[in-house]
């Protein structure tokens, strides 16, 4: 009694079968549960357990004829008991061994069944991460391998058989050497064999036959694989396919040699700097100018070459143009092979990578000596000739200017007094373009002399105003205020610069009557404008109108007279002045220039 008290409180399912038909005679609850149902008293476990029915009658007469114990693994069972009824499927391998009576013999069959379940879902899952692994691993267009203690390969995935078209079996061993260009082949072993005895990471580039006959680059890293107790199992790898990488390598060597070749045969002088603003590389033409070697010229952000006096000025242009990614040009001296120093001009721009990455800056310059020299003789000789053309011109004003005196009576002679007004605008124009010519003279040669104090711009504004209106009867000239504001400048000069906009504005405005100025206060800048309605610039003009000597052409402006300098000399005054002026214009739609200066406050 206590035994069965024992086999039924027995949490394993268990299970007497009687005789070869297996009648179900002694059972426990356990084993109710696992099999669903709870009518099988005196029933033979065919009828009963469908699931074992099958192998029933092999596993009786390995029991009863031969005495051997039966095994079945990992049997599925709805078992909600063990999940607080909730739905959960169990494992249990179940055990079929011989039942003896007193004398020995067998008459029956015990079935013990053990919870497997744990064993079951790990190895499931086991099984389910190595396939995972495998196909990630096969699929990848990463070759994997390992290799042993004693250097051989024991794996390759499909990536190195497709690589090669050879099976992974002749790649086992040594047999992946095959595979490797032959001129590559004791290169990349002997360096395998060097890491391998230090046990060290190591990579590798080498060229593969593909499969195709084509030649593939591969880049191949491996790394010392150990046990859980440190010893030494062999390498774990891969090799990536670098054929692209290497082409694009290749391509660009030849396109830095073709630069190269072509930098060199260049007569003007090539540089580039890097991110960093050092240099990595000077042409041919730089080196001979400087008869230093490469080495000695780049990697460094200066040069002693460069003269001691423009040294400030060209390094705080290059660190300005460079923190701001702008083009710059730049005029300076540097010292030639023979110490003679001479005049370089030099224009730089950002390069950048076909990604849009800043990669540093590249220049070009020649010589420009020469052309200073005869620069200083021009302006030497406009200087000169705009000086002597002053004295006659104030004679010739002066005797207009009295006979304008004398003749002023209605009485008078009208043509008389028409031609001399005529005479003394010409005059006056001719004094306007001999002052400009002169401070051209002065800005080239750097004596353009300033001298500022404060003044009301409003005031100013006015009086020249007045003074262009007195001679331009047909546009009315309108100043718009909201504040007198004051600065700090040479008055006579921006005085200039104004009376240039306005003449400027008439004269390119000839089928309009009106002029508008604008004076504002613009985050503490004093902004003055003049607005003309007439011919406008167009954008790609518009950068150049500041230049020297520069006109803008065109099918209606050619008819315009001037030699295109009160620009460039206004643009000078006011950089002199810290300040900064543009234009804003649509062609056939008038033009804005404007320019600011600092306000003064009182």
């Amino acid at each position: 009694m206590q035994l069965l008290n024992l086999f039924a409180q027995n949490p394993a399912p268990l299970a007497i079968l009687k005789g070869r038909e297996g009648i179900f005679e002694v059972f426990n609850p356990a084993f109710i549960k696992v099999l669903g149902h709870a009518d099988i008293q005196g029933k033979p476990l065919n009828e009963v357990w469908s699931v074992f029915y099958r192998y029933w009658n092999d596993v009786s007469a390995r029991v009863f004829e031969r005495g051997e114990t039966v095994y079945h693994y990992s049997y599925a069972a709805e078992a909600d008991w063990l999940n607080n009824g909730n739905n959960y499927t169990a494992y249990f391998d179940f055990v079929f061994s011989p039942n003896r009576d007193d004398t020995g013999v067998i008459n029956g069959v015990l079935v013990t069944g053990l919870d497997v379940t744990n064993r079951v879902v790990t190895l499931t899952r086991l099984a389910q991460q190595e396939l995972v692994l495998k196909s990630v691993t096969e699929a990848a267009a990463t070759a994997l391998w390992m290799i042993n203690v004693n250097g051989d390969i024991t794996y390759v995935s499909e990536a190195w058989v497709r690589w090669t078209g050879k099976p992974a079996e002749a790649h086992l061993g040594r047999g992946w050497l095959n595979s490797v260009v032959e001129e590559d082949r004791e290169h990349v072993f002997h360096r395998f064999a060097l890491y391998f005895a230090a046990k060290k990471i190591y990579n590798i580039d080498f060229r593969i036959i593909r499969a195709d006959g084509h030649l593939q680059w591969i880049a191949a890293t491996g790394k010392p694989r150990y046990s859980a107790e440190g010893e030494f199992e062999g390498y774990v790898g891969s090799c990536m396919d670098i054929t692209e990488r290497k082409e694009t390598e290749r391509h660009l060597k030849e396109s830095e040699e073709r630069f190269r070749k072509i930098a060199d045969s260049a007569p003007v002088f090539i540089w580039m700097a890097d991110t960093s603003g050092k240099t990595i590389f000077f042409n041919r033409s730089w080196l001979e100018f400087t008869g230093k070697s490469f080495e000695e010229s780049v990697n460094t952000t200066e040069t002693e070459e460069l003269h001691p006096e423009d040294a400030e000025k060209v390094y705080n242009i290059y660190s300005v143009a460079f923190e701001k990614r702008e083009p710059y040009y730049l005029e300076f001296r540097l010292k030639r092979y023979d110490d003679v120093y001479r005049f370089i001009g030099m224009k730089s721009v950002p390069r950048y990578s076909p990604d849009g990455e800043f990669e540093g800056y590249i220049g070009s310059g020649m010589d420009i000596t020469e052309t200073k020299e005869h620069e200083q003789i021009k302006n030497e000789f406009i200087g000169m000739a705009s000086h002597e053309l002053k004295t006659p011109i104030t004679s010739m004003k002066a005797y207009v200017q009295l006979l304008l005196n004398i003749y002023k009576n209605e009485d008078d002679d009208e043509f008389l007094k028409k031609s001399l007004t005529t005479v003394n605008k010409q005059i006056n124009k001719l004094t306007r373009l001999i002052t400009d010519l002169l401070d051209v003279s002065k800005i080239e040669s750097g004596r353009l002399s300033l001298n500022s104090e404060v003044f009301v711009m409003n005031d100013l504004l006015k009086e020249c105003i007045d003074e262009v209106q007195y001679t331009a009867q047909r546009h009315d000239i309108v100043l718009e205020e909201d504040a007198r504001l004051s600065v700090y400048a040479d008055r006579d000069r921006i005085a200039q610069v104004i009376t240039n906009l306005l003449t400027n504005a008439i004269k390119y405005s000839p089928e309009t009557d009106r002029i508008d100025v604008l004076i504002r206060n613009i985050d503490g800048q004093v902004r003055v404008t003049v607005h003309d309605y007439g011919i406008g610039i167009g954008k790609e003009e518009q950068d150049k109108i500041f230049n020297r000597f520069y006109r803008v052409e065109g099918r209606n402006e050619q008819t315009f007279s001037g030699f295109g300098i009160g620009l460039f000399v206004a643009s000078e005054i006011i950089r002199r002045h810290s300040g900064r002026i543009w234009v804003d214009s649509e062609k056939g739609k008038g033009s804005f220039f404007s320019f600011e200066l600092p306000v003064v406050y009182s």
